[in-house]
């Protein structure tokens, strides 16, 4: 489902529990294009990756396992964040 589609949708939900919605009908497209602009806006920039570290042959093995799994952990929670937060229709930057 693209972003507008999920606005949209998240509009119409929002509008049926409206108990005086009947009153607003004539305005209701107006207000959904304000919600789905609003939406649009909206942005979450992440922080930057982090980089994966570089061995040399002088490092000491135990500290680069424990750099890389630091890395490859701080990196899978980023992206796990990312795919929540696209998923909640926000566009995420970064």
């Amino acid at each position: 489902m693209q972003h507008t589609d999920k606005m949209r949708a998240e509009f119409e939900a929002w509008w049926d529990r409206q108990p005086h919605r009947e009153q607003f009908k004539d305005v209701k497209d107006q207000m959904r294009n304000v919600w789905v602009a609003s939406r649009r806006e909206q942005a979450v920039v992440l922080p930057p990756a982090v980089p994966m570290p570089d061995i040399d042959e002088d490092d000491d093995p135990d500290e680069f396992e424990q750099s890389e799994a630091i890395a490859l952990t701080a990196n899978g929670m980023r992206h796990a964040c990312r795919a929540a937060i696209e998923a909640a229709g926000v566009t995420v930057r970064g």
